[in-house]
């Protein structure tokens, strides 16, 4: 008797990413007719057109460009076999028919990370960028360079070191060259600067660029490391005077990273006695709000958080350039 054959002709270059990506529940959002971005990486693109997405800020990587298998590799770290096969198996069931349940998969992360940029002897353009565009004070500048939380590549790009303790466990990059009308349109990107953050454990993925002077008694969450900047060139004397602050940027508006630096601080720097003032430090728009409010429904050792969202701007830098 004639073995019946398994159905595994999975079409895998025609099948539609974006149904596919919201079918397993991945955060995408439609920003235009025909584009959707990722929702925590706006340099993730998706053409529904052309049925491909192209993750601009890690161009040059295997698979940053492609279909949903691609996708997969890059974003979970996964095989091609492995990908194939999640592919195969949620698209097909048993008798190779029809669609079945969706699965998220579980993403993978590094089993380690080791900080292997090639730094820069002199950071000329990174300066630049940051005092000609940013308006953060040379000195300023110069200080967080001192306390090697940044440096510049030898590509031109700021790299804001994610350190936790002694370690280095992750780190931003922002470039320092302002991209044309024309890379903006061939990379569906709509801001002036590309930006990238470093694959990590996945412990380390819910840390973030931070600064600590004293004790963490008065905690303050941004978005990004160049708001972190701002906000400390603007209230510098008022910081200083309290002497015991820990300035943390979360990349977004990730509240799990919130939770992820006060847990370590309860276990590792004596939070529990120390904790005086949580400031929420976000940007001043629906998402910055939302989280806001999050977070206003629950207490922190008995501290509530505090609305620090910047008035009349969008965001911190926005508010120094004012």
């Amino acid at each position: 008797m004639e073995e019946k054959k398994k159905n595994t002709d999975v079409d895998f270059y025609n099948i539609p990413i974006v149904e596919y990506l919201l079918f397993i529940g991945e955060p995408i959002e439609k920003v235009s007719a025909n584009y959707y971005q990722h929702s925590n990486h706006d340099s993730l693109k998706i053409n529904t057109q052309k049925n491909y997405f192209v993750w601009n800020s890690r161009s040059g990587e295997s698979n940053y460009t492609g279909g949903v298998v691609q996708y997969l590799q890059i974003m979970y770290s996964l095989s091609l076999h492995e990908a194939l096969k999640k592919v195969e198996e949620d698209l097909t069931n048993k008798d190779g028919k029809g669609i079945k349940s969706f699965k998220k998969i579980k993403r993978n992360y590094p089993k380690s990370f080791t900080y292997k940029i090639k730094e820069a002897h002199v950071p000329i353009e990174s300066q630049k960028y940051l005092v000609a565009e940013r308006k953060i004070p040379n000195r300023i500048v110069k200080h967080f360079f001192s306390l090697d939380l940044i440096t510049q590549n030898n590509n031109n790009e700021i790299v804001f070191k994610w350190h936790k303790g002694n370690k280095i466990v992750g780190f931003d990059k922002q470039g320092t060259i302002k991209l044309t009308e024309e890379e903006k349109g061939k990379y569906h990107y709509k801001k002036d600067y590309f930006k990238y953050i470093s694959p990590t454990t996945e412990k380390n993925t819910m840390w973030g660029f931070n600064y600590l002077v004293g004790q963490a008694s008065n905690l303050y969450f941004f978005e990004s490391p160049i708001d972190l900047l701002s906000y400390y060139t603007l209230h510098e004397e008022a910081l200083l005077e309290k002497g015991n602050f820990w300035l943390i940027s979360i990349n977004g508006v990730a509240i799990q990273k919130v939770l992820s630096f006060i847990q370590y601080g309860v276990k590792y720097l004596r939070l529990e006695e120390e904790l005086h003032s949580l400031h929420v430090c976000l940007d001043n728009d629906e998402a910055g709000s939302e989280a806001l409010k999050k977070l206003q429904y629950s207490t922190v050792l008995g501290i509530e958080f505090e609305n620090c969202l910047p008035q009349g701007v969008k965001d911190w830098n926005d508010m120094l350039k004012k």
